[in-house]
């Protein structure tokens, strides 16, 4: 498993970059926003709109123009008072033009997420799979899906991982 720069450089109060994993989609249900909520940012401290989510372990999202329509889009309503309950995805967008660079950012897709199936148990032990190393439990089970042809939970696939080694 490789560390992104980005992953401990980052911003470590807000969503970026470095909290997606290459490819990686999220999708995440806004439990609050917070309309004026204090943050620090390379101009300073200043006063800015921010999403909360429901599901645990996810940073906050700051918003901007760019996510605040698409959330529009998704929510039916451009009023934040509506947002809460709403599920997003969340994404990646690279080459974006800023600030004098070419950057990549946090995206919202203008669309309700797919329903997705549910995370399957492991092949192993039966058990479900959790969230593990800093993944979520989905990334783990299509990870060790490709790896070992099955979906496994963290601690199935490290004694698959120690059995090839000593193979």
């Amino acid at each position: 498993m490789k560390t992104h720069w980005k992953k401990v450089v980052s911003d470590p109060n807000f969503i970026g970059e470095g909290d997606f994993q290459e490819g990686e989609e999220k999708v995440l249900t806004i439990e609050k926003v917070n309309q004026a909520e204090t943050v620090q940012t390379a101009e300073g401290k200043s006063k800015k709109a921010v999403v909360h989510w429901k599901e645990a372990g996810n940073k906050p999202m700051i918003l901007n123009v760019a996510r605040s329509k698409s959330i529009e889009k998704v929510a039916g309503s451009g009023y934040f008072e509506d947002w809460p309950g709403v599920q997003v995805q969340l994404y990646i967008e690279h080459g974006i033009k800023a600030f004098g660079d070419v950057v990549s950012a946090v995206r919202v897709r203008p669309f309700r997420p797919k329903a997705q199936a549910p995370v399957p148990s492991c092949k192993d032990c039966g058990q479900t799979i959790t969230p593990a190393m800093g993944k979520d439990a989905r990334w783990l089970a299509t990870y060790t899906e490709k790896k070992y042809g099955v979906p496994l939970c963290a601690a199935c696939a490290q004694k698959r991982k120690e059995r090839e080694g000593e193979a």
